[in-house]
């Protein structure tokens, strides 16, 4: 398959109001005003005060043939999104569902993130983000229209009602969109738009095909591995283990693998091209590349885990401190104490990296499955030694990401863009599951120490909580603060704004610096620190002798949200009922990106094997715009998520991963996907971060389950580590 996408100018798309060539564009105004740290502990969007307008971010063109073009400044990477977004547009447009196409926003400063100057997708902020945007987007396209039809039939824009892609009028008949594209460009954008009433939607919560499904199901999607240039050479690079530097390769043998075309090194980096991309990889296994490896005691796991464990002594960056916690842990009937060790995991996203930049010495393009496609560009930019506006980027669909993408050094586009720049030729780098395994960026290792107490009447009384791990936020846009602060919020979201009633309370926080790359890993911090929050206070229940539901709900009664998912969770998991011979139930509850979720776990053990029967979820995350995507996000979470507690787990020695692919570093197969069930709270209330919530809660639940079937707390994951 060969294509050569041409991107729409900006010129194209910044006439708002006007017809272009015979159709409505629409363009919509969103403040800036989410702080960028903010957005970084997880901070609502919803919260955004979009009466201020600066830029205008997201358009709609509806051109007379009747089709309607939603430009999206998100990346489709298996999410859905696409599709959730459509279905916020369409509502107040009143338009045929058939009638959307969905396609990829080209890079410049209108289509920024709402929270933050840049075009990016992350921090399941998709939907949240453009809850009211789109819609008015949509209901903004749909009163020009009708005030075109009004005016071309010479009546009061009131007596016409816009349905199904028409505009109709009782006496003077039906017009469509298509017919009315060009006119309604000559309107003047409406003011004061009402939206609709949640008890009006007919479109929003209802379960829609997908934009992408039929091309995805005939093969016509293409994704980053899909973009064929004219010419194009193909790389597999040779990267160096963390701390090493390149001891030397046998290039001669690499140039005599066929279709071999050229050998360049990048620093410590050998890039092999070829004419295909089995080609390079054989030229790179030619070459025996040999490595000068680290002897720092860091980048050996032994010894990086006794550093660990040596800090969690020492103390920190105070984060928060609230009431007196010495004296309230002294003045404790009960005292707990607990460590706890989470381990480097990998994205594994199933499209492994990749990118194609083509260079000609004036201007260049590039295709990749673009998260962050303003960083992206502005990274070639100074390398190809450009001005933006000469860059195009075209964002591909993407076989997951779960943050990979959303590189704060755009790795993946360095390489592509450095030999592109060399050669003056179209360049694809394609990255094997061993390279992103081993020469990737990854969850940080990290460790926690906990230190509660209980008084008499079985409340805490004091709680002390340390967190050692690597910064993701540094080397980011966010590095600056990060450093100067030595807070990173993503290292304690999940513990600092603990929804439980905590008025003794303390939390230091160390941030060891590595050779080893980080990076923002699907629901980031909370992935430990909703384990480390929720198996402590299941902990703390049975030293109080209270069931750990009640116990939590004692300790929510300021938030509702949570109440209400655990009464759903009570509700579909007869929690309180005696589970079959040989199994336990296990409960966990965390918010994460605004949204609460909840899991009953039904767990047995067959020795030291865990069998997970079945997965209850309950979640509360405002309206759900699309049921069955929703639904499939938190399902999708839950397998990423078993992936992980179960099996994932990177080691390091002298700076090498020593894991390459599926056969050690395990994921789970389909033959161990329990049922799974998910319920959504009603709400009317704007919608929460979704993408990452269902994650964290689950590793807690099955611990919880377990201790309950072999009175063992498992401190440290993959449980398959622990229960050996």
């Amino acid at each position: 398959m060969e294509m050569f996408i041409s991107q729409p100018s900006r010129r194209d798309f910044l006439k708002t109001g006007t017809a272009l060539g015979g159709g409505l564009v629409i363009a919509w105004t969103l403040p800036m005003g989410m702080g960028k740290m903010a957005f970084a502990a997880g901070s609502p969007s919803s919260n955004l005060d979009f009466t201020s307008a600066a830029l205008p971010n997201a358009f709609i063109k509806i051109s007379s043939d009747n089709s309607i073009r939603l430009i999206i400044n998100k990346l489709e990477m298996g999410q859905g999104v696409n599709t959730s977004l459509a279905q916020l547009m369409a509502e107040e447009l009143e338009c045929n569902w058939q009638q959307i196409r969905c396609e990829s926003a080209p890079v410049d400063p209108v289509y920024n993130a709402t929270f933050m100057p840049l075009q990016m997708a992350g921090g399941s902020s998709s939907v949240t983000s453009s809850w009211q945007q789109l819609r008015t987007v949509g209901a903004m396209a749909r009163e020009m229209l009708i005030a075109a039809a009004a005016e071309q039939w010479q009546v009061p824009a009131k007596e016409c009602k816009a349905i199904d892609g028409k505009v109709q009028h009782p006496k003077k008949g039906v017009l469509s969109y298509g017919e009315l594209a060009e006119a309604a460009g000559r309107q003047t954008p409406p003011t004061g738009i009402v939206l609709k009433a949640a008890k009006d939607f007919k479109i929003i919560g209802q379960s829609m095909q997908r934009t992408d499904a039929a091309s995805k199901v005939n093969g016509t999607a293409i994704f980053g591995l899909d973009v064929k240039v004219p010419n194009m050479l193909y790389a597999t690079i040779a990267r160096p283990p963390f701390g090493a530097t390149l001891k030397g390769f046998n290039e001669a043998a690499a140039r005599q693998v066929a279709g071999c075309k050229d050998i360049i090194k990048i620093g410590d980096k050998v890039a092999f091209l070829a004419s295909n991309t089995w080609s390079s990889q054989k030229a790179r296994e030619a070459a025996q590349v040999e490595w000068n490896l680290s002897e720092a005691p860091h980048l050996t796991q032994t010894s990086l885990l006794k550093t660990y464990r040596d800090s969690l002594d020492k103390p920190g960056t105070a984060v928060k401190s609230t009431g007196k916690v010495a004296e309230g842990l002294k003045k404790a009937s009960k005292t707990l104490e607990a460590s706890y060790e989470f381990p480097y995991l990998a994205h594994a996203c199933m499209e492994p990296m990749n990118c194609t930049v083509a260079y000609d010495g004036q201007t260049a393009q590039i295709w990749a499955g673009h998260q962050m496609p303003t960083t992206d560009r502005q990274v070639a930019a100074q390398i190809l030694g450009l001005a933006a506006e000469k860059i195009s980027v075209t964002t591909t669909f993407a076989g997951g990401s779960f943050g990979r993408r959303a590189n704060k050094n755009s790795d993946f586009v360095v390489e592509a863009a450095t030999l592109a720049k060399q050669l003056k030729k179209p360049v694809k780098v394609v990255w094997s599951r061993e390279d992103d395994m081993q020469g990737g960026y990854y969850r940080p290792l990290t460790m926690h120490k906990v230190k509660a107490g209980l008084n008499k009447s079985g409340k805490i009384s004091g709680w002390d909580h340390s967190i050692v791990g690597q910064s993701v936020m540094a080397g980011s846009f966010f590095g600056a603060e990060i450093e100067k602060s030595g807070i990173d919020p993503t290292s304690v979201e999940g513990v600092s704004d603990s929804p439980y009633g905590l008025d003794d309370f303390r939390l230091q926080l160390q941030l060891p610096r590595s050779e080893v790359t980080t990076l923002w890993w699907r629901s980031v911090g909370h992935t430990h620190t909703a384990y480390v929050m929720e198996t402590f206070i299941d902990e703390l229940a049975a030293a109080a002798n209270k069931d750990s539901l009640q116990f939590r709900k004692d300790l929510l009664k300021k938030s509702p949200r949570h109440l209400a998912v655990l009464e759903l969770l009570a509700q579909k998991s007869a929690w309180g009922q005696k589970p079959a011979a040989g199994h336990a139930l296990g409960l966990a509850i965390h918010q994460s990106f605004n949204t609460v979720v909840g899991q009953v776990v039904e767990v047995s053990l067959q020795g030291k094997d865990i069998q997970i029967h079945k997965i209850i979820s309950a979640v509360h995350c405002g309206t759900v715009v699309n049921p069955h995507g929703a639904q499939s996000q938190v399902e999708s979470a839950i397998v990423y998520g078993l992936s992980a507690c179960l099996y994932g787990e990177l080691t390091l020695d002298k700076g090498r991963i020593q894991q390459s692919n599926f056969h050690d570093y395990q994921v789970l197969r389909m033959a161990a996907m329990p049922p799974v069930e998910v319920h959504f709270v009603p709400s009317n209330d704007p919608p929460t971060g979704l993408g990452e919530p269902g994650l964290p809660p689950l590793a807690p639940a099955i611990a919880n389950a377990i201790f309950k079937l072999n009175g063992k707390r498992l401190r440290s994951l993959p449980f398959s580590k622990s229960l050996a």
